[in-house]
């Protein structure tokens, strides 16, 4: 990145002032080169150099994630240990403002730091103190250390939040639903249910939000995976479809699963 003196008076001076960001650039020694192109006929280009060396301030044990079941509390942690001479203390952190949902996360998630080693090495643990929808998160914890040069410092933290039992898809859309006029028509779909762990899953009992769909269920494998292969036969009215299954089984936290069926009616003449 580059600012710099876009008017320069004849017989004076300009500035050009560079920046580089040192984490993206390798640890150890740099050149890097700068094109400047100018209206002065005998120096339209002009390349500049910049070299330097990329010192590494911390080394992170490992990467840092949470990764487990909606009902449970997993927990991490990461050794951060300085490489320079200086003592570095690590007096605080917060959740970086570039982190999406940071108030969810910051109320659902603990953060510990504890010195190891005076001025040389911190444990930084993490652990889910309240339950989070099943998905993916990321965020950026930074660490404030009292070290001019490098006050602050990022630690990327992955969040894994999964579900016992998954429905694959867990919403169907039906997408545009051709029916000619003054008739009917069935449309068929199908979808997975699946116990991501433990063999003692049982599907009890289907229930449609419409009498127009029909269905029929297979066991996969027993206790641990379904298939359900269904119909719906939509009216013909143009305009949106809407319907759901709701799945009743014997497994805890997932009594009730419903899925969502949406989609389009369009009607359409027969041709003569």
């Amino acid at each position: 990145m580059a600012d710099y003196d876009e008017v320069i008076p004849p017989g004076s001076e300009g500035r050009i002032n560079v920046k580089l960001i040192g984490y993206k650039l390798p640890t150890g020694k740099f050149k890097k080169s700068f094109t400047v192109k100018t209206n002065d006929p005998e120096n339209e280009k002009v390349i500049l150099y910049v070299s330097g060396n990329v010192q590494k301030i911390f080394e992170v044990s490992k990467g840092l994630s949470l990764t487990g079941y909606r009902n449970e509390e997993p927990r991490d942690e990461v050794i951060v240990t300085s490489t320079v001479e200086t003592p570095i203390a690590i007096t605080g952190y917060h959740w970086s403002d570039k982190t999406k949902e940071r108030e969810i996360l910051e109320e659902a998630i603990g953060v510990k730091i504890t010195p190891l080693e005076k001025g040389r090495k911190h444990k930084l643990e993490t652990w889910m103190k309240k339950h989070l929808p099943p998905r993916q998160y990321f965020a950026d914890i930074v660490l404030e250390t009292d070290f001019d040069k490098l006050p602050e410092k990022q630690i990327a933290l992955r969040v894994q939040v999964m579900d016992d039992v998954e429905v694959h898809p867990n919403s169907i859309y039906m997408h545009e639903l051709l029916v000619s006029e003054g008739t009917s028509k069935s449309f068929e779909k199908a979808l997975s249910i699946i116990a991501s762990r433990g063999d003692s899953l049982r599907v009890l009992e289907i229930t449609p939000s419409d009498e127009t769909i029909t269905y029929n269920i297979r066991e996969v494998k027993p206790g641990k995976a379904y298939t359900v292969r269904f119909q719906i036969r939509p009216p013909s009215i143009p305009g949106k479809y809407e319907a759901a299954l709701t799945f009743r089984t014997n497994y805890k936290g997932y009594e009730t699963i419903e899925v969502p069926i949406k989609g389009a009616v369009r009607v359409v003449q027969e041709s003569k």
